[in-house]
């Protein structure tokens, strides 16, 4: 009776580090390509928390200052506005459209008084902004000439007001090459495949220790 759970058990631990190896194998996170990370806010204010995450490299603000902030976009005009129970989007931007890869209306006008339309509830909001991405169709220079070597590709900074007071997030945008293992080949998919074949060979003991346990017990 504890053949069957135990062979599943082992199977399933298979399989699943096996997926986890096919995963790591295929990339896909901030590990490596470009990293766009938030190095400072100029001046520092005391509760305006950025953050920059995950694979789309998206920014992410967090308001907790008691004052409104407002997020500037590509023409300098009111973009979002955080007041840190809500978050509102001025729908006469056109950074909002462009922001969110939708057509700008020709009704646009970026020197129009802002329009908002509340868009989340919360102190946090998090976006995708070209401003912090790569957005060319071929590859920055740097990394074309050494794709294998770290590089600092551009710095950015995206402009906002505290309580309508200037202030500005900064940071940069980099390129992580894939990790190697001196034979060339990629480690995460080295290391997974190791794992698996590990969970392989429990596999096979178990059950071979099993069997025997069975027959011992037979003979008895």
């Amino acid at each position: 009776m504890l053949l069957r759970p135990a062979i599943s058990l082992v199977l399933v631990s298979a399989a699943f580090l096996a997926g986890a190896a096919a995963a790591a194998a295929h990339g896909g996170g901030r590990s490596q390509g470009y990293v766009s990370s938030f190095s400072s806010l100029d001046p520092p204010v005391l509760g305006l928390l950025v953050n920059v995450f995950g694979p789309r490299n998206r920014m992410q603000v967090t308001n907790y200052t008691r004052k409104p902030v407002v997020i500037l976009g590509y023409d300098r005009e009111p973009y979002l506005r955080l007041t840190g129970d809500a978050v509102y989007e001025n729908v006469a931007s056109r950074t909002a459209y462009l922001n969110s890869s939708r057509p700008v209306p020709a009704t646009v006008d970026p020197k129009a008084p802002p329009r908002w339309r509340r868009i989340a509830r919360g102190a946090a909001y998090s976006w995708h902004d070209h401003r912090i991405v790569w957005t060319g169709s071929a590859e920055p220079e740097v990394v074309r000439r050494a794709p294998d070597e770290f590089h600092r590709v551009f710095s950015w900074a995206i402009p906002a007001t505290v309580g309508g007071e200037p202030v500005r997030m900064q940071g940069f945008l980099g390129w992580a090459p894939r990790p190697k293992t001196s034979e060339g080949r990629d480690w995460t998919l080295t290391v997974g495949l190791g794992v698996a074949a590990a969970v392989a060979l429990a596999a096979a003991a178990t059950v071979v220790g099993l069997r025997a346990r069975r027959a011992r017990r037979r003979a008895l």
